[in-house]
């Protein structure tokens, strides 16, 4: 008889409140989803829940397969919520697990009353309840191999601790990335309301599903894992539109647009298929899935001929301008914007610079004006920390000011922030590069382009941030004789003016070296890559102290305000005369 998978799709409430025991094997590669794949996660989530926006929520949620393997000895022949209770390792689907777990632990654990609905529930999918009525015993619903488990039961599944500082010294990459990703969710979801909040569980245990597939041993389980991740080519979403475009064109341009689709395809590479993506949004159809929403481009274009004139071409010739930074096309002032935008994390601006690209010759002008705010509102968007669901929204607004094609200037709405958003990117730049080292380092390599007048043309991979005061100085350092209080320390080394760019290597001859050594590895630099003016700009100091530390952070931010037309010198001003007159008024005796 041939063999069956065992199959089901299942809520994740029915998944993580059933019969199912899960056991990450030892074999399976450790936790590794990172910050920036756990917060697309819960944007997408959000989004889906209708909490991040004013639609309705989605009646269901697809999170992929999970594929389980049987405990040695069972034999699972049908899946059923009335099993008995068994342990299956988890052969594929760890990191959503973990994730989504984490997730829950937080929301569990930031309902201050534990007698809530969604305390309880919640409880009850993490911890499952074993034994008969009178001989009880209990288990954590998803036990980790020995490398990370203390720290997930510890610090994320134990009730209370997902929201305390964590409970372990000198963590693994593992472990920290488990409990960074932890402490971006406390951070997010913080700033909901409770009711926001329990819709968001309510909306992963009831509406969020998984296709779950069982083997009963451990070869089939790993064969089916590479047909689901590995195996055969998938039919892309840009297979499907063209079957649809081209099925309904005459046979002379259906021969001519199989020509210019494969030009195109060819010209874009990897990239063809996110070109659907951010054409979907450009006309405001990001809501829907990739190939519904084009197909409803096609609708409002008035078929598949004029949408392959008018809007296919266009814009993926558009694209190709995009990705290739515009070299030997752009103006060279547009260029580096371009070079700018596409070395940021995520795309989310790349429909507002498509659409502005279209029909650039027509007015240059307006063009590279545009271009310009697009890498503006990018930059800052992210020194904000405002999360991708946040920074689509935005640009979605700024797509359709573009669309209109209604006169704009740097006093159109669209184009401000508000005073809050101005406080928060001055809050933020205090400790950047603890928030997003990635971008931190970016942002350094700007404002070094600033200070030397001219674009470095240089691959930002090849530098790491150095601090200048160190991070942990020993106790013996001279460090610590400079700086003796720990609160001025953590206070400092964060700052903006006490972090250069140098490569990986001058990196680890630094770290707790003195200034005097400091300076010298600096300016010797590296003979793989060329001293920055962001480094150089610091050798010229005598010493290093808390002087030399906020006057460069002062000269920095005010960088930043003249490059991206935002006053956070201001905002740091306002709050500190607002303290000051605080501190005043407290210490003036009553009458």
């Amino acid at each position: 008889m041939a063999f069956v998978y065992p199959t089901a799709s299942l809520s994740i409430a029915e998944l993580l409140s059933g019969p199912y025991l899960l056991n990450i094997p030892l074999f399976q590669r450790p936790y590794s989803w990172g910050r920036e794949q756990a917060e697309q996660l819960l944007d997408d989530l959000l989004e889906a829940a209708g909490i991040s926006s004013d639609d309705e929520p989605e009646p269901a949620y697809f999170l992929g397969a999970v594929v389980l393997m049987d405990a040695p000895g069972a034999e699972t022949a049908k899946l059923s919520p009335k099993m008995t209770p068994r342990e299956f390792g988890v052969i594929d689907g760890q990191q959503r697990l973990v994730t989504l777990m984490t997730l829950l632990a937080v929301l569990r654990d930031l309902e201050t009353d534990a007698r809530k609905t969604v305390s309880k529930r919640v409880q009850g999918m993490l911890v499952a309840q074993l034994g008969t009525r009178f001989f009880r015993t209990e288990r954590f619903r998803l036990h980790l191999s020995t490398r990370e488990r203390a720290v997930f039961e510890d610090n994320v599944l134990l009730p209370g601790s997902s929201v305390l500082p964590a409970n372990i010294q000198s963590p693994s990459l593992p472990e920290a990335t488990l409990l960074e990703v932890r402490d971006r969710f406390r951070a997010v979801l913080a700033e909901l309301t409770n009711t926001d909040r329990a819709a968001l569980a309510d909306f992963i245990a009831d509406r969020c599903f998984v296709v779950v597939i069982v083997g009963n041993d451990i070869d089939r389980s790993h064969q089916m894992f590479v047909v689901l991740n590995e195996r055969g080519r998938k039919l892309q979403r840009n297979d499907i539109l063209k079957s649809d475009i081209l099925a309904r064109m005459s046979a002379n341009d259906a021969k001519w647009a199989v020509a210019m689709w494969d030009e195109m395809s060819a010209e874009l590479g990897e990239g063809f298929e996110a070109f659907f993506a951010h054409l979907r949004t450009i006309y405001g159809h990001g809501r829907l899935q990739i190939v519904s929403g084009v197909r409803q481009v096609i609708r409002d274009s008035g078929g598949s001929e004029a949408f392959f004139k008018e809007v296919f071409l266009p814009l993926a010739k558009s694209y190709a301008i995009v990705r290739s930074g515009g070299v030997g096309v752009l103006p060279r002032e547009m260029q580096s914007t371009l070079a700018y935008l596409n070395r940021l994390p995520e795309a989310d601006w790349a429909p507002a610079a498509i659409f502005a690209l279209k029909d650039w010759k027509r007015d240059p002008a307006r063009a590279a004006f545009l271009l310009g705010e697009i890498e503006r509102l990018a930059m800052l968007t992210r020194l904000l920390c405002a999360g991708s669901g946040k920074r689509v929204r935005r640009f979605s607004e700024f797509v359709k000011v573009i669309r209109s094609g209604e006169p704009i200037d740097k006093s159109h709405p669209v184009l401000q922030l508000t005073r809050d958003e101005v406080r928060g990117i001055a809050f933020h730049l205090k400790d950047f590069h603890k928030r997003n080292p990635k971008v931190c380092k970016l942002l350094l390599l700007r404002l070094g382009d600033e200070l030397s007048g001219g674009m470095d043309a240089v691959d930002p991979d090849q530098y790491t941030i150095e601090h200048v005061l160190p991070q942990r100085p020993a106790a013996s350092s001279p460090w610590r004789q400079l700086f003796p209080s720990a609160e001025e320390r953590a206070q400092l080394v964060e700052s903006l003016g006490n972090l250069v760019l140098i490569t990986q290597q001058d990196n680890d001859r630094a770290r707790n070296a003195s200034w005097d050594d400091k300076k010298e590895i600096y300016s010797k630099g590296s003979s793989q890559a060329s001293m920055l003016a962001i480094t150089r700009d610091v050798i010229g100091e005598r010493e290093w102290r808390r002087g030399q530390i906020e006057t460069r952070e002062q000269r920095l931010v005010g960088l930043i305000d003249r490059i991206w037309r935002v006053d956070i010198l201001g905002q740091r001003s306002g709050a500190r005369a607002a303290k000051a007159a605080e501190e005043s008024e407290a210490a003036t005796p009553l009458a």
